[in-house]
């Protein structure tokens, strides 16, 4: 392996297809009750997410560790990476000019009651529509903007600490 600070072809390759893999293996930890391996699984997930080209693995990765988030003392470390990842992932299909990914990113964050990143994903899903001048988009965006507005943040549970 080569000491420099970019993944090889090969590497980028292996770890592309492999998030799908460690979210299941994360998920059957927590069916097991077992966090730390849980919690191994995810970050394996994240790196491997991370070194895909595309945006669907930082969401996918993004709710799973929402799902972690339901273990005891697990739920404040747990949102605050997933509203990192989902970030990741609005950049990366704003980078990408992903109409579809900006939306994903949307409605990740307002279903953990980010208002403001809601807000700032229409407005780059606006911009995205607008210059691809494709009217059935921006009514999508303005569609998906007004069911967003409607609904009202769930209240997450905090852990203590």
């Amino acid at each position: 392996m080569t000491s420099g600070v970019g993944m090889t072809a090969a590497m980028a390759q292996t770890v592309e297809g492999s998030w799908k893999e460690h979210l299941r293996r994360m998920d059957a930890a927590l069916a097991d009750g077992n966090a730390s391996a849980a919690v191994r699984a995810w970050r394996h997930a994240y790196a491997a997410a991370l070194g895909s080209p595309g945006w669907v693995g930082l969401v996918e990765v993004a709710a799973a560790s929402l799902r972690i988030g339901e273990l005891p003392g697990f739920a404040r470390a747990s949102e605050a990476r997933a509203r990192e990842t989902y970030w990741t992932a609005l950049f990366r299909a704003r980078q990408q000019g992903s109409l579809n990914g900006v939306l994903d990113a949307a409605v990740a964050f307002g279903a953990i009651g980010d208002r403001s990143m809601v807000e700032q994903c229409i407005r780059v899903a606006e911009s995205l529509a607008a210059s691809n001048g494709d009217a059935d988009a921006r009514t999508r965006v303005r569609d998906l903007a007004e069911r967003l507005a409607e609904r009202r943040p769930a209240s997450r549970t905090r852990d203590a600490g």
